[in-house]
């Protein structure tokens, strides 16, 4: 599967969650999104303001999960982070 996501629907909310499975402890990193509400004439996407609250669970979002005792999520996010700076 792959998912797209364009930088006009990322947003600078993102959250620290965790989840117990089976004894197992996950910790996820959610990225919030919300999609632009027009498009102005000089081309600038403007977004109304945000109608549910933060704890809305219904909000838009992607969530990485990793074990929380790896560091596997936050080496697969430095790899990534890397990469973009090399390129």
């Amino acid at each position: 599967m792959r998912v797209n996501i364009y930088s006009e629907e990322l947003t600078d909310r993102i959250e620290i969650i965790e989840r117990e499975v089976n004894g197992n402890t996950f910790t996820g990193l959610r990225f919030y999104l919300e999609l632009p509400v027009t498009t102005m004439p000089s081309g600038d996407q403007v977004r109304g303001p945000f109608l549910h609250g933060p704890s809305d669970d219904e909000s838009s979002a992607v969530t990485f999960w990793g074990d929380k005792d790896s560091n596997s999520l936050r080496e697969l996010l430095q790899k990534a982070a890397w990469a973009l700076d090399d390129h």
